[in-house]
């Protein structure tokens, strides 16, 4: 009798990560599908039987003939070629499945396991080699590992493809974005920038009120004109002033030369005040005759230039509260805010995240951007407090935290920390395709499953798992009895 080549051992498929795909990697309602070629019938009917138990489908081949056939009307998601076939050499159908098919993951088996046939295999195009007899759980983990690779790189493809469209087919090219909420303000933003009406931008800090504020003038009668911006908050208070409105030669110790203002400067253009909120009060009537009567007295200055400008300005504050609290001028307020936009936070346009992520890690010289599935979703999770400026900043770090040039979710939870905090929300049961009273899951399913997604993420580091979930260490380790949750698996240890 023919000894079968597969070791089956529960416990090392106990060892093999829970999620197995239910569905075509692309979304599609197919089940996944593995090519089998294999001249002894024994080691393709026990592949084919794993295959099934682990909720693939297999297609069985036993010849390159046989293969070629299947290829000729199907084609498979992953591929475990034989590279001895009797006469027959399995790398010539690597070679072509390379070539003709690169988004098929190539998995080579062998009873021969040596160095030079695993090179040999690897140069032909297979992104894995196994040599027999086979451990089950080390072949599951290729499959999964190779349609995760898939998963990615279609999502790649995708995100390339929207930042085309984006760039392309917007009259706001550097505001990217598929979101419904963002879409509602540039369709604002389209309206009010052929008028001359002041523009105040409301947002938290991070979300891109000077994008959107360039928007307006780029969009304006006055983009040929410039556009100056000053921040309110980054300056003294006794230099605000100065910078506004300009100041004669002489006029304090220190002005050695006459010297335009910001609002002379944007003569012709649009003036950008961002952190409105923060201009000092005794300063604010003077800005608002300005603002009256396009004309400007520097500081020092007797007569009066005239200025010929547009106002958008920007801020994180609550200004209605602060005109209530006399912190701001009420007809200052009303003379700044005639067209109020509002910009979501990052956690409310959440579906930008991975497309945003893309652009600015192209910008940091990353020409195709790896990023796993793991950590996309982490991102998605993630509740962003410091919005779209955080997430430009993440990138810029997580490209030095990574050696490999694969950004998983390990990388991005070590660059989170402590900081780490869910989106509310997040952790709620996921609508499917068909749901009816049979698909509801038990709530201690949906329970396990947020802490085993938890612990692979943070590595089976309990402290981190257990802030990220909201809860105590010592409630995780609980849980972690509850469930039976093996802790090494991820790396981590059931020592308290």
């Amino acid at each position: 009798m023919e000894e079968n080549p597969l070791q089956v051992d529960e416990a090392a498929l106990e060892a093999v990560p829970e999620e197995t795909p239910a569905a075509h990697p692309t979304g599609a309602p197919l089940p996944v599908r593995v090519l089998v070629l294999d001249d002894e019938p024994i080691t393709v009917l026990a592949l084919g039987n794993l295959l099934v138990q682990q909720g693939y489908m297999p297609l069985a081949a036993r010849s390159l003939r046989e293969a070629t056939s299947i290829l000729a009307g199907t084609v498979p998601d992953v591929a475990i070629v034989d590279v001895y076939l009797g006469t027959e050499d399995g790398l010539d159908l690597v070679r072509e499945l390379h070539k003709r098919l690169p988004d098929v993951g190539i998995i080579v088996i062998s009873a021969e396991d040596t160095e030079t046939l695993a090179q040999k295999a690897i140069s032909c195009g297979a992104d894995a080699f196994l040599s027999k007899p086979i451990a089950p759980a080390a072949l599951m983990l290729s499959v999964r590992n190779l349609l995760q690779l898939r998963r990615e790189r279609q999502r790649a493809v995708e995100l390339e493809r929207e930042l085309k469209r984006s760039l392309e087919g917007s009259l706001f090219p550097r505001i990217l974005t598929h979101s419904d909420a963002m879409r509602s303000v540039l369709r604002l933003v389209e309206k009010v920038a052929p008028r001359e009406l002041s523009v105040l931008i409301f947002g938290e800090s991070g979300t891109g009120k000077e994008l959107v504020a360039r928007a307006v003038h780029e969009h304006s009668h006055r983009s040929r004109g410039s556009f100056v911006e000053l921040n309110c908050a980054a300056l003294p208070v006794n230099l605000v002033e100065s910078e506004l409105f300009g100041h004669e030669k002489g006029a304090f110790t220190g002005a050695l030369a006459s010297r335009a203002g910001k609002i002379e400067q944007a003569n012709g253009g649009t003036l950008f005040l961002d952190e409105i909120g923060e201009l000092p009060l005794e300063i604010q009537p003077k800005f608002l005759r300005a603002l009256q009567e396009k004309r400007v007295t520097r500081v020092g200055g007797k007569g009066s230039i005239d200025c010929d400008f547009r106002l958008v300005c920007a801020t994180n504050r609550d200004l209605a509260k602060d005109v209530r609290e006399g912190r701001f001028r009420e007809d200052l307020f009303y003379r700044i805010a005639v067209f109020p936009l509002k910009l979501p936070p990052l956690r409310d346009r959440i579906e930008d995240v991975d497309m945003l992520l893309e652009a600015f890690l192209r910008q940091e010289g990353i020409k195709s951007p790896r990023v796993t599935e793991g950590a996309h979703e982490l991102l998605r999770r993630y509740s962003w407090p410091g919005n779209v400026r955080e997430l430009k900043n993440m990138a810029q770090a997580v490209t030095l935290l990574t050696e490999t040039g694969t950004i998983d979710e390990s990388v991005i939870a070590s660059y989170l920390g402590s900081r780490f905090q869910l989106k509310p929300g997040t952790l709620s049961i996921n609508a499917t395709a068909e749901e009816t009273p049979d698909s509801v899951r038990k709530l201690a399913d949906l329970e396990r499953e947020e802490i085993l997604r938890a612990l692979r993420v943070f590595r089976g580091y309990v402290p981190e798992a257990a802030r990220a979930l909201g809860m105590g260490r010592a409630t995780l380790y609980k849980y972690i009895k509850k469930h039976d949750i093996r802790l090494e698996i991820y790396g981590g240890t059931t020592e308290e």
